[in-house]
């Protein structure tokens, strides 16, 4: 499908021979199917790079069941570190927990996202660490001042290790060294990650950086001005030829303007002659021959000459600045061959430094909003009290109060089928139960007042509606792919939302399968469902299986106005209020008028009523509703022309007559 693409290359790399090289970085690996491949991804980024790859680290072998399992299509749904309206990291879990100060912590941290673990006893490590930093924050603040001037030294290693790091990554380099020990010194009360007090902080390597580089090195080392005055005894010698050899110059040109009384006379430089003598030809008469002037070159308003004395000191001059250039890149490489030396201590170093800033931005999201810390047993059971969505709590601080929720599902209880209007906060419910486990499982204190859960093995979602075009598959081919998914890979210790299954085909059909779907999980897979849905036919089965529990979304209706509460109760829903909705929605009156009298017949026709609404051969009359009518009328409807002064009153009649035109 890839190659069919118009304007994407493909290509392939067949050497799975691996460069002896890269050999000893498959020292603990045994699978020969894992070193070809290795060999083959080294081959290709040898070939593609041109370049060895000093910096790569040994190959780690991780395992799937190791970590929380999602797929792409759960991330994309919970919009963990991709936003699906933006395409952006805004308004993600990633962005909301990124607190961090550098940005390899920043990296780490969507590493952390993207595999949640599933070891009770690594999560707690990470939860030890978040309490200890909101039990000290006087140690917090030490941290986020220190971290905040901490450089990305994995990507400054690998700057190194290519070979085109320059003067300012080496000052970055310096500036992060001698603020890490400070950091791992802080950070030593913290019982969890003791083996943080075994890492090297390179303080021999920051001796040898520090005090060597300008304040402000230029960006490459074609000019020269690197390195600092008395850093290199041979280099201050050339340094100083070069100084001296221009003070020089400008005694001469003051000489000369004397001798020849040529008050307009300069001396200058270009890269094709040298060092010249320019007079303007109006002064040429005043050039005698005995002063020694041999002309060089001729242009339309002056002449340019040298002498053998100029010649001799530019010599000495230009030598000493190549020389000077030249020894500073010497300089320069000799100084990146150092940091080489260092580079694998400097992996582990950027490893323990990103892990606390990460571990300093969730402490920093928990203790700013007052989150809870998560505790986890064996049991199938899921206890959440005044549970939150994160992200949208965050954004409506400013404008409501965000309406919080129980969620408890006991051992026996597999499946929650969820009921209730469209914007009523089905789909909201569902998503902070996901958000929440995954933010337990990375490790970080949850919004919750209490939160006691399982150790979920996968995530599955179905949520939203999509079509894949590139591979010709509807919406409701795309749900029933993600559906079947989850219906082949859950275990009983996975997490499933499912969001309105079926509504992509007729009713029947979708209500059929529904069904099916939820028979099928809650006696053959037993994991932990949510299941939202409008069909209300669904809701009776859970008075004949024992899994499945209902709940819904509350509403407050007025007057065929509805009022969402937001609040998740005990039991179904009544009705789905689809035309309440669609009247927020602004649709036509006539189209509410005519859908009301559809549905009232639609639910008298199940008591036995079988008079249509309207006669055979009777033609329904709808007329068009003009917007700007309505406009008018609600404008006119909330005046209160008795308050009125004459002048608000000629405003307001001009604001009526330019609505209308």
């Amino acid at each position: 499908m890839i190659e069919e693409m118009q304007g994407i290359t493909v290509s392939f790399e067949t050497d799975h021979i691996c460069k002896d090289s890269y050999v000893h970085l498959l020292s603990d690996i045994a699978d020969d199917r894992i070193k070809r491949s290795f060999a083959t991804l080294t081959n290709y980024l040898s070939e593609t790079q041109k370049r060895n790859m000093a910096h790569l680290q040994p190959v780690v072998q991780l395992q799937e069941t190791d970590f929380l399992q999602m797929d792409f299509h759960t991330r994309s749904n919970l919009e963990l570190t991709q936003s699906l309206r933006t395409n952006s990291k805004s308004q993600t879990l990633w962005s909301f927990l990124d607190h961090c100060q550098s940005s390899m912590g920043s990296r780490l941290l969507k590493k952390w996202i993207t595999y949640p673990l599933v070891k009770e006893a690594q999560i707690n490590q990470r939860l030890d660490a978040i309490e200890f930093l909101n039990d000290n924050f006087i140690t917090k603040d030490e941290l986020r001042e220190h971290l905040g001037n901490v450089y990305d030294l994995e990507r400054l290693s690998a700057r190194v290790a290519y070979g085109n790091a320059n003067p300012r990554d080496i000052l970055r380099f310096v500036k992060t060294l001698e603020h890490a020990p400070m950091i791992l010194e802080a950070f030593q009360g913290c019982g969890s990650y003791e083996e943080f007090h075994q890492v090297d902080p390179c303080h021999a390597l920051y001796q040898k950086l520090e005090g060597a580089i300008v304040e402000e090195p230029p960006l490459n080392l074609k000019e020269g001005g690197v390195f600092v005055d008395g850093y290199h005894k041979e280099l201050d010698e050339l340094r100083s030829i070069s100084k001296n050899g221009k003070q020089w110059i400008l005694e001469l040109e003051t000489k000369e303007r004397e001798r020849t009384g040529v008050k307009s006379l300069k001396i200058s430089y270009n890269r094709v002659f040298g060092y010249y003598i320019e007079v303007t030809k109006s002064n040429l008469s005043q050039i005698k021959e005995e002063y020694g002037y041999v002309r060089k070159q001729t242009l339309a308003n002056a002449e340019r000459f040298v002498t053998a004395e100029l010649k001799e000191q530019e010599d000495a001059i230009v030598h000493a600045q190549e020389r000077s250039v030249r020894l500073e890149n010497e300089l320069f490489q000799d100084l990146l061959n150092q940091i080489k030396v260092y580079i694998s201590k400097l992996h582990d170093l950027a490893n323990v430094l990103a892990t606390i800033d990460v571990l300093y931005a969730l402490s920093e999201v928990s203790s700013e909003n007052g989150y809870t810390r998560p505790s986890f047993h064996q049991e199938h059971r899921i206890c959440l009290t005044e549970a939150r969505h994160p992200i949208l709590e965050q954004m409506m601080k400013k404008t409501s109060r965000y309406v919080s929720n129980d969620l408890c599902m006991d051992q026996d209880n597999s499946i929650l089928m969820i009921t209730g209007p469209n914007m009523g906060g089905k789909s909201t419910y569902m998503r902070q139960t996901a958000l929440i486990v995954i933010m337990a499982q990375l490790g970080c204190f949850v919004p919750a007042r209490n939160a006691k859960l399982p150790l979920f093995d996968q995530i599955f979602t179905r949520i939203g509606a999509s079509d894949d075009i590139m591979s010709g598959q509807s919406t409701f081919m795309v749900e029933m792919n993600e559906a079947n998914h989850a219906l082949q890979h859950a275990t009983a210790d996975s997490l499933i939302l499912f969001d309105e299954i079926g509504r992509g085909t007729s009713t029947y059909d979708g209500m059929a399968l529904a069904q099916a779907m939820i028979e099928y999980i809650e006696q053959t897979i037993h994991a932990k469902t949510l299941f939202s849905t409008h069909y209300h036919e669904l809701t009776q089965l859970a008075d004949t299986h024992p899994g499945i529990r209902n709940v819904h979304v509350e509403v407050y209706e007025e007057d065929e106005h509805v009022t969402f509460l937001y609040r998740v109760n005990e039991g179904k829903a009544d009705k789905s209020y689809g035309i309440n909705v669609a009247r927020l929605a602004k649709l036509p009156e006539a189209v509410l008028t005519r859908s009301q009298q559809i549905l009232s017949y639609l639910e008298t026709q199940d008591q036995g009523i079988s008079e249509l609404p309207y006669k055979n051969n009777e033609t329904i009359m709808m007329e068009k509703s003009d917007p700007k009518a309505e406009a008018l009328k609600e404008k006119l409807l909330q005046v209160n022309a008795e308050q009125m002064t004459p002048i608000e009153a000629l405003l307001f009649v001009n604001e009526m007559k330019a609505l209308v035109s």
